[in-house]
């Protein structure tokens, strides 16, 4: 009887243990198999998505986008440049500079052509062959596994893009998770700024339109800026005549009689017209007149872009928010914009990091806007063979010097280079080499000042710049 009950007692011990064993069997399975679908629920990329980015700074007086002499390079020693290189405490602190990233399934032999019709090129990574003004990465590999070929510090403004979620690009001898490039590109700006009650008037005289326009004003509070925006900003456009209404047919000139008198007063101005233009140039072959030199030419070809500038009407940009608000906030408000474009994280970084650097001005206003895709085209044509299934191209540009509260403040500094203290005028005069062409102008004016100590500093400055 005793041992009947102690193997009962057995028995229902084992019937236990087995349905523990089995309900531990039972979750580890469905925790398995929510696992892999997990896995498999995660997006996967089929198509290669390439993204080109860049950032633009040029002055309202430059001639040239992201010009050598405007900012320093800060790109790592290895990845040489033809830009100056920054200070040592400047040299990990971003910089304009153009980058390409692939997104997607692995691809080999991939060709990437930069191009650049006038301007020159000032630094590219990894190397690649310079064809006149072409940057030219052939027979390149995507891969989804390797190693950069130089790890960068972590303290360098570049490393996050090392450890982003991009293809590697391996090419012969070089290997890194992007492509780098600074070029240097012809462009003189015809965008002019004026204050308004609520915020700023802009007239854009460019051929494109500027789109996700912001100015970022400072304030006396360092920390805050006044933000004034708008969507899009329309460019000059070319009118073409447009035919009238109704039969295509030419008219016919009506008949004129020849002896009539104004038919013969004609005839005498052309004859007149065709006498004047030959004494001209037999003046002109003497050297009594003098010729039009090249640059005139030129100026009088421009002339025309300028009158419709002039005649453009200006836009109102009115401020976004009441109050002032922080760096932190703006670049917020840019990361929606630069993501509604289709930018990744990584690309959105990269274009903030330069941006929250070089964009927010504690003595002038800067206007940020995204460069029409057409225009970037035309300027930086790109050609990627096999062509990717999906192309974005954004750059940004940062005018400086088109702040009109920046007049005053060159009048207050060009007074100051007749400070009795020499400090003083050693500084004005330092910060006026700092706004270059900017200055220009006012600097010439002063150059006829009844103070010789402003007069001969302007003309210190005036040399630097030319």
């Amino acid at each position: 009887m005793y041992q009947a009950k102690k193997m009962n007692q057995v028995i229902n011990a084992l019937k236990t243990s087995f349905r523990l064993s089995m309900s531990v069997i039972i979750c580890l399975s469905t925790m398995v198999a929510l696992g892999v679908a997990g896995e498999s629920q995660k997006p996967t990329i089929s198509k290669l998505v390439v993204r080109d980015v860049n950032v633009f700074l040029i002055s309202a007086h430059g001639k040239k986008l992201n010009d050598a002499n405007l900012f320093r390079s800060t790109t790592p020693g290895y990845m040489s440049s033809r830009r100056l290189s920054a200070d040592a405490e400047q040299s990990e602190k971003p910089a304009p500079l153009g980058m390409l990233t692939f997104e997607g399934p692995e691809v080999k032999d991939i060709d990437i052509l930069v191009e650049f019709p006038s301007g020159r090129f000032l630094s590219h990574w990894p190397t690649a062959r310079i064809q006149s003004r072409r940057i030219y990465w052939r027979s390149q590999n995507l891969l989804k596994s390797s190693a950069p070929s130089h790890i960068l510090p972590e303290s360098h403004w570049l490393h996050p893009l090392q450890s982003a979620d991009r293809l590697y690009v391996k090419g012969v001898d070089k290997c890194e998770r992007f492509l780098l490039y600074d070029v240097e590109i012809p462009h003189t700006p015809r965008i002019s700024m004026t204050h308004s009650g609520e915020g700023f008037q802009l007239k854009n005289g460019e051929s494109f339109a500027l789109h996700d326009v912001t100015v970022l004003e400072p304030t006396k509070n360092s920390d805050l800026w006044k933000v004034a925006g708008i969507d899009s900003v329309p460019g000059v456009k070319t009118e073409t005549p447009k035919a009238k209404s109704g039969s295509d047919e030419k008219k016919k000139p009506e008949a004129v009689d020849p002896l009539s008198e104004a038919a013969l007063k004609a005839k005498e101005a052309v004859n007149k017209a065709e006498q004047l233009k030959l004494l001209g140039n037999q003046l002109k072959n003497v050297g009594v007149l003098p010729q039009l030199s090249a640059s005139s030419a030129k100026t009088q070809q421009k002339e025309a872009p300028a009158a419709k500038s002039a005649q453009m009407k200006p836009v109102h940009l009115p401020y976004l928010e009441s109050q002032p608000v922080s760096r932190d906030k703006i670049l917020e408000y840019w990361e929606n914009k630069l993501t509604e474009r289709g930018l990744g994280k990584p690309e959105t970084e990269h274009l903030l990091r330069i941006l929250g650097q070089v964009g927010f001005r504690e003595d002038q206003a800067t206007v940020v806007f995204c460069l029409d895709e057409s225009y970037l085209d035309k300027i930086v044509p790109l050609e990627i063979t096999p062509y990717p299934d999906v192309l974005k191209r954004t750059a940004l540009v940062i005018l400086l010097d088109a702040d009109p509260a920046l007049l005053k403040r060159i009048d207050a500094l060009i007074e100051q280079l007749g400070d009795p203290v020499w400090a003083r005028r050693e500084a004005a005069q330092k910060q006026l080499e700092e706004y270059g062409r900017a200055a220009q102008q006012q600097l010439k004016t002063a150059t006829k000042n009844k103070d010789l100590e402003i007069v001969y500093r302007a003309e210190q400055i005036l040399d630097k710049i030319k």
